[in-house]
């Protein structure tokens, strides 16, 4: 019983004359430090930053809120340099399709300038050969009329009587009074009166 007293003096007189001693002069070194304007607890809080226990509980210092601002700042910049560069490839594939579209309609336009050129031409092409069929017919329906008109007027009525009508008031138009009396004269009555009819409501 009396040893363990012993052992328990020892520890105190141990406590009293070391460590008492020891930690005053931590804490008035840690203070002169600090009065001096050295951070005291900067590596302290380093060494238990380091330590996977003490690292929750001791608050972050400077360097550690730098340091993780930076690498927080580093991934937003690789992040926008990714939308950057993401942005700039898909202008890259608009201007190429435009560039398609603005040939593609150069392409179209020109093919409907050589549809429009050829229609026009065909339409011109048209309106000569009409020209020419007209003047043509116009030749030969004089020529034609000029052949009745030297024909002896039995003769021509009697042809005349045979025509389609259509054909027949050309030539009864194309005649002289005078030679368009006596063609009707040699006709049959019914003929006449249909004949003289059909010019009269021709020439109104």
């Amino acid at each position: 019983m009396s040893g363990k007293k012993k052992e328990s003096g020892k520890f105190r007189s141990v406590l009293l004359i070391i460590i008492l001693p020891l930690i005053f002069l931590l804490i008035a070194g840690g203070i002169v430090l600090w009065a001096a304007g050295v951070n005291v607890l900067k590596p302290i809080q380093e060494a238990a930053a380091k330590t996977p226990v003490l690292k929750e509980l001791v608050p972050e210092t400077e360097d550690r809120k730098d340091t993780s601002s930076t690498a927080k700042n580093n991934s937003n910049t690789a992040a926008l340099e990714k939308t950057i560069k993401d942005q700039k490839s898909e202008i890259s594939i608009l201007n190429k399709d435009l560039e398609t579209s603005k040939s593609e309609i150069d392409r179209l336009n020109q093919k409907i300038r050589s549809l429009e050129k050829t229609a026009e031409d065909q339409k011109k092409t048209s309106k000569d050969n009409s020209e020419e069929s007209s003047s043509s017919d116009t030749a030969s329906n004089d020529k034609v009329i000029s052949v009745y008109k030297s024909m002896d007027s039995g003769k021509a009525a009697k042809i005349i009587a045979q025509l389609k009508e259509k054909e027949a008031l050309k030539i009864l138009n194309g005649l002289s009074k005078k030679q368009l009396a006596e063609i009707l004269a040699k006709m049959t009555p019914e003929q006449a009166a249909t004949y003289t009819e059909k010019i009269a409501a021709s020439q109104e």
